[in-house]
């Protein structure tokens, strides 16, 4: 595992949000206004760091390719723990995404629930912001395809 020193996520992760946004609508992935992978390998271009793509925490559980699911359950509730995931929000509940409609879209450390896990409102690609230009290339980039930006810090 990796600590962050700064993770600076680009977007929202969920495509069936908003297909055609207005001008109070972030773009979302999967929409037309989504930028393309060229213009991801751009932004990649001037970062120090390679573009992350975060999970939700408890993916594990449901795929055992995507890491140790009994390292999930130890850690889940702690902060320090949570904090090193780029897919983590402190509240477990911020990972979660309701639709107007009242359904709700995430991935649960329960499994016996029978729900999928999905990407909830786990943003699916980052910028892992090591530098002042690493920042200021992210914020341009996200305002340039008028992205939803999301900040975690480790503190």
């Amino acid at each position: 595992m990796f600590l962050l020193t700064s993770l600076l996520t680009i977007a929202l992760s969920l495509a069936s949000v908003s297909s055609k946004p207005t001008q109070n609508c972030r773009c979302t992935s999967g929409s037309a206004c989504w930028p393309s992978d060229s213009e991801f390998q751009t932004l990649a271009s001037k970062v120090s760091q390679s573009l992350i793509h975060p999970v939700p925490p408890a993916t594990p559980c449901y795929n055992s390719a995507a890491g140790n699911c009994t390292d999930v359950q130890a850690g889940w509730g702690n902060g320090v723990w949570r904090s090193d995931q780029p897919g983590a929000a402190q509240f477990t509940n911020y990972e979660t995404y309701t639709f107007p409609n009242g359904t709700i879209q995430g991935c649960y450390l329960n499994t016996t629930l029978g729900f999928p896990c999905q990407q909830g409102n786990v943003p699916v690609i980052g910028v892992d912001a090591r530098t002042p230009g690493d920042i200021q290339e992210a914020v341009e980039f996200a305002v340039k395809y008028n992205l939803r930006l999301v900040i975690k810090n480790t503190g």
